[in-house]
């Protein structure tokens, strides 16, 4: 790391100077005002020695696979660090575990509450964003099946944000939108943040999509039927962050949110009303974090606490009662680790991380269907342990390169399971500059969540669902919830990865990843009905006397095993652009206007107390210097191509594997893809950026009775964004004060309005697969306004002083 000391802030300290120029000088003293989101902690404010880590890395020695400065960032067009995440996704995603890929997310190299303690927080406080690989996990006492995100804040911010968005589909139908609010404040190792977001969407029913009918019917139900309920929610978070006892950071992070849902599902047989359904959800949460050193041990400790209940209430027909359900989920944990050095090695120091744990779930729902109650209360009471433990092999120095090895282990006993074990290890190999391997394998047991146990049973009729036996698309009445009878499963996992910078100048990293998941008694949503999954749950499946299906159970079953092997690869590269500086006259402009609306100086001759003043009526930015500059702007080009190689089911003895490669269904997407791509590419420079996202899947074909095989054909999606920050335009906001913070931005998903097109063996589309009812929405446009309210400091005005923080 190249050590830097910048002269501009040295002469700007050590000079004699008086707090503001005299007022006989006012044009000459006053430099242009930078972005004051860059400012409040500005990299010419920082002094980096060489071999220091940078502030707010990772506990060990493995290298981020991937490392996002503010201009990456910025060239995003995320205004929150939920869109970012979204926005890196195909760099971020795992195959390895039971998150569906999420990544575990740490700030300033430490463990936090939960997501929503940094979630709505605003892009420009962030100072860098690290990628890792999933076996840094385990330093941090979670499991290795997720990669690691590690956000570092700036030492200093202060803002406040609104933001409106608006978006509706081209083709009509549905609109929705929401808005929010975020203040934030850090200053001097403290935090503090308050976010409020409303959010909604109307209803998209069938007959705004056309959808055909397989029998016409009087009246016509498409118009009591939605594609897509309307939806309402409004939730608050806030989250304040101290030093107490000295030298322990503290968190707590509060959520309160509501959300209702409504939906419709056809007309009655008397009356011909709309049957439909409403679900409303109250929820409340409150998290917290410690975090201290002691010595050279790094102490971590979480809570969460956690309450909802779920109402729902579904009109019945040709009942005197309708349907309702109530559920209620109640949660508390709390978990302490601590990760220090246990030993030294010829190789260096051998460093461990341990972690305890205790746990309580409760979930209670009471139901009535058809007249009929039932009640489900289930509790679950878990204590854990794990141990990691990383082992220096080999030292950087040596021919061979650095090389560290990886045990740990860990126990779970839950009330309603036993216990449960995991063991795991892995090596991880830094041959060469810019180049690391990592190999890992995990042994781990899962129980089913106390949802996939006790949701309440909901019935739904007049369902559409696709008769595979006599491949025909019919409507049924379908029934989702839990399963109290599911058992805990047993994965083993292999990964192979690698992660290499060809030349140093040149920002291209390539990064391949092989995973082979092994699991006994997978826990599944129930998939697409197959001839050979009614064969094994003849139960699930209703037939009258002539052989029509009438009705289907849909909740999860545990099958007798499953495979699954990936090989996942793919580059990210970043080109620095140069900026075009703001012109002289620009410069000239801004000065004049900013001398005339200084205020005057006291009689006295002192300066201004030193304090806050808005500038144009309000501060902000959107997180750039104005003016040029050698890498102002960003090129960003990113790929990940997934190779699935195995992907199959054994459902039970004696029966043939499903093989989602192959014939089956996951869903109404058809099966599993042989090939999978994401690619994302962006540009921004000059406070003008554009941003392209496009996914494609190889074609996929499900073995369907008489009619033929289903051929699902390939598919395609591409998303894409225009995004202005006007608050970084110097020529706009010297001559509209207002602008500055501003920010405005155009999204289009799905731009060339493509859906999944599914054909039987004889052309034809089944109704229970057109386009429509695969996906509702179809080309959305949408438009963001927000605006960034930065407060600007000033000091030293003449000699070269700037607006600090």
């Amino acid at each position: 790391m190249t050590a830097r000391i910048y002269l501009l802030a040295s002469a700007a300290i050590l000079a004699p100077q008086p707090l503001f120029a005299q007022a006989s000088e006012p044009a000459a003293a006053v430099q242009p005002a930078p972005d004051a989101a860059e400012d409040q902690d500005s990299e010419e404010d920082t002094i980096v020695v060489t071999g220091q880590r940078p502030r707010g890395s990772v506990v060990g020695d493995i290298p981020p696979e991937k490392v996002l400065d503010r201009r990456d960032i910025r060239a995003t067009g995320a205004t929150s660090i939920a869109e970012l995440l979204d926005a890196v996704s195909a760099q971020t995603g795992s195959a390895r575990g039971r998150s569906g890929g999420r990544p575990i997310l740490l700030l300033n190299g430490q463990r936090i509450s939960g997501f929503r303690e940094l979630r709505d927080l605003p892009p420009e406080a962030i100072e860098r964003m690290e990628i890792l690989p999933e076996e840094v996990a385990l330093k941090y006492g979670f499991a290795a099946d997720s990669r690691v995100v590690n956000i570092v804040l700036r030492r200093r911010f202060d803002s406040t944000s609104v933001e409106a968005r608006a978006r509706t589909a081209t083709e009509g139908g549905f609109s929705g939108g929401q808005a929010e609010s975020t203040r934030l404040l850090i200053r001097d190792g403290q935090r503090t943040s308050l976010n409020l977001r409303l959010e909604g969407n109307g209803a998209l029913t069938e007959a705004e999509r056309d959808i055909a009918l397989a029998t016409p019917l009087t009246p016509d139900p498409r118009e009591a039927r939605t594609l897509l309920g309307s939806a309402r929610s409004a939730r608050a978070t806030a989250t304040v962050n101290r030093t107490v006892f000295g030298d322990v950071a503290a968190t707590l992070t509060g959520e309160v949110g509501r959300s209702l849902g409504q939906s419709r599902f056809g007309l009655d047989s008397i009356d011909f009303e709309p049957l439909g359904r409403r679900v409303t959800t109250d929820s409340a949460s409150l998290g917290s974090v410690l975090n201290a050193q002691r010595g050279s041990w790094r102490l971590s400790s979480t809570g969460n606490a956690d309450l909802s209940r779920t109402t729902t209430r579904s009109d019945r027909d040709l009942a005197l009662e309708d349907d309702q359900s109530r559920s209620n989920r109640r949660s508390l944990s709390l978990d302490a680790t601590a990760t220090g050095p246990l030993l030294s090695l010829p190789a260096g120091e051998a460093n461990a991380t341990l972690k305890i744990g205790a746990g309580r779930t409760d979930l209670d729902s009471r139901a009535q269907r058809g007249g009929i109650f039932s009640d489900t209360d289930l509790g679950r009471t878990s204590g854990e342990a794990s141990a990691s433990v990383d082992l220096p092999v080999l030292k950087r120095a040596w021919a061979l390169g650095r090389l560290t090895a990886n045990a740990n282990a860990g126990l779970v006993r839950l009330s309603d399971f036993g216990t449960l074990t995991s063991l795991g290890g892995g090596l991880n190999w830094t041959p060469a500059p810019r180049l690391s391997l990592i190999a890992s394998f995990t042994r781990e047991e899962g129980p089913p969540s106390l949802h996939q146990l006790g949701d309440p049973v909901l019935e739904t009729p007049r369902g559409r669902f696709f008769d595979a036996v006599r491949g025909t698309s019919v409507e049924v009445t379908t029934l989702t919830g839990g399963n109290p009878d599911l058992k805990a499963d047993r994965r083993r996992v292999v990964k192979l990865g690698g992660n290499w910078q060809p030349v140093e100048k040149f920002d291209l990293r390539l990064r391949a990843d092989y995973v082979r998941s092994a699991i006994d008694r997978p826990q599944a949503s129930f998939p697409a009905a197959s001839a050979a999954l009614e064969a094994a749950f003849p139960d699930r499946f209703t037939r009258d006397s002539s052989g029509a299906l009438v009705r289907v159970d849909l909740r999860p079953v545990n099958f007798l095993s499953s495979r699954r092997d990936t090989l996942r690869w793919g580059f990210d590269f970043t080109k620095p652009l140069k900026s075009t500086p703001p012109s002289p006259a620009a410069i000239a402009a801004f000065r004049q206007r900013f001398a005339q609306n200084r205020p005057a100086a006291p009689a006295t001759g002192e300066g201004p107390p030193l304090g806050e003043r808005r500038f144009g009526g309000g501060g902000g930015g959107g997180g750039a210097r104005f003016g040029g500059g050698a890498n102002g702007g960003r090129l960003t080009l990113s790929m990940t191509h997934t190779l699935n190689l195995t992907d199959r089911v054994t459902i039970a003895e004696g029966i043939d594997d499903l093989d989602y490669l192959d014939g089956e269904a996951l869903g109404q997407s058809g099966g599993r893809a042989r090939h999978e791509v994401k690619v994302e590419g962006g540009y921004f420079n000059n406070a003008l950026g554009a941003r392209i996202s496009a996914d494609w899947r190889s074609a996929t074909q499900v073995d369907s009775g008489p009619t033929g095989s289903l051929r699902f054909s390939p598919f395609a999606k591409v998303d894409l964004r225009f995004f202005a920050n006007l608050g970084e335009r110097f020529d706009l906001v010297a001559r509209h004060p207002w602008l500055r913070g501003t920010s405005v931005r155009f999204d289009v998903d799905n731009l060339f309005n493509r859906r999944p097109k599914v054909r039987d063996g004889a052309g034809a589309t089944p109704f229970n697969y057109q386009p429509g009812l695969l996906d509702p929405t179809g080309r959305t446009v949408g438009i963001t306004l927000r605006k960034l309210f930065v407060p600007i400091r000033f000091f030293r005005a003449g000699g070269g002083g700037r607006p600090g923080g």
